[in-house]
């Protein structure tokens, strides 16, 4: 084995164990706050000092949580983001199976698209966007028909519900 696949190997064992222990105090985490609706409610709470929120968070995360796991849970709690735990936890997982470089996407529908649909949506995205995407496909009535779809930082709106609001825009009607 050379220098490089050697410290590529290393590197690969120590993002993994960084990876896991983050995941497994998120994990404990989030399900003391699924478990509890008062904690829940009390976490996300604006009329709640940070303080105390902070308090309550404390309970839950396990004893020999690392301090920047600690200060991660803190400023989603701090910025009003507490609700975005879930979403970061998914995340997380998707880049311990795929690697930091894979890009999520999302694809909004407005009815639930069958197996070949999604994957006419993916073969297409990954010809124009390359191979390393992970789709996550989400139903949406409110959009009424089309698909909303984001490629890390790239939106595509091609919702009815936009096509019409921008038609109402257009012509001055207000909606």
């Amino acid at each position: 084995m050379d220098a490089g696949e050697l410290s590529r190997k290393y590197a690969t064992a120590i993002f993994s164990l960084a990876l896991d222990e983050w995941l497994v105090a998120l994990n404990v985490v989030r399900n003391a706050v699924s478990n509890d609706s008062t904690l829940a409610t009390s976490l996300t709470d604006a009329d709640i000092p940070f303080q105390e929120k902070q308090a309550l968070l404390d309970r839950v995360i396990p004893a020999n949580t690392v301090q920047a796991v600690r200060n991660f849970l803190y400023t989603l709690l701090k910025q009003d983001d507490f609700g975005l735990l879930n979403d970061v936890i998914g995340d997380l997982e998707r880049i311990s199976r795929s690697g930091p470089q894979v890009q999520t996407t999302y694809v909004t529908t407005a009815i639930t698209l069958t197996d070949e649909e999604k994957e006419k949506f993916q073969h297409t995205l990954r010809a124009k966007h390359g191979d390393n995407l992970e789709f996550v496909f989400r139903v949406d009535p409110s959009i009424i028909g089309g698909a909303i779809v984001q490629v890390g930082d790239k939106l595509i709106d091609g919702s009815i519900a936009s096509r019409l609001e921008a038609l109402s825009n257009t012509i001055g009607v207000k909606s």
